[in-house]
C-alpha cells in the first residue's frame, strides 16, 4: 500500500509538474507569437522603405542620364561655335564691314538680353488664373 501511496504521489507530482511546464510554454508562446507580429509589420516596413529608396535611385539615375546627355549635347554645341570663331577673324571683318558686323552684334544683343528677360522674368511660373464661373 505505501507503494501504491508513493507512485501515486510520484503520479500526481509528474501530472502537475507537467501542466505547470505546459502553461508555462504556452505563455511564451503567445510572447513569441506577439513579437513575431510585431517583427513582421516592421520587415514590412522596411521592404517598402527599400522598395521607395530603390525607386527613387532609379529615378535620379535617370535624371543623371539625362543631364549628362544634355551637358554633352552643350559641349557639342560649344566645340561647334569655337570651331566657327577660330576659322572667322572678327577683327579683320570688323574693320571691313563695319555696319555689317554692327547690325549683327545688335540683333544678337537684343536675342541675348530677350531670353535674359524671359529666364529672371518674377512671374514666369506663375499659373494662369482662369475663372470658368
Amino acid at each position: 500500500m505505501k507503494i501504491a501511496l508513493i507512485m501515486g504521489g510520484l503520479l500526481f507530482a509528474t501530472v502537475a509538474g507537467s501542466a505547470f511546464w505546459v502553461n508555462s510554454l504556452q505563455s511564451q508562446i503567445g510572447t513569441l507569437k506577439g513579437n513575431q507580429m510585431i517583427l513582421e509589420a516592421k520587415i514590412q516596413e522596411q521592404n517598402e522603405a527599400i522598395e521607395t529608396a530603390l525607386n527613387n535611385q532609379k529615378k535620379a539615375q535617370n535624371l543623371m542620364a539625362s543631364l549628362e546627355k544634355d551637358k554633352q549635347e552643350a559641349m557639342r554645341n560649344v566645340n561647334k561655335l569655337r570651331k566657327t570663331f577660330a576659322r572667322h577673324d572678327l577683327d579683320e571683318l570688323t574693320l571691313a564691314k563695319p555696319e555689317l558686323m554692327q547690325s549683327k552684334i545688335n540683333r544678337a544683343s537684343k536675342r541675348v538680353l530677350e531670353n535674359l528677360e524671359k529666364l529672371t522674368d518674377p512671374n514666369q511660373f506663375d499659373e494662369d488664373v482662369s475663372d470658368n464661373t
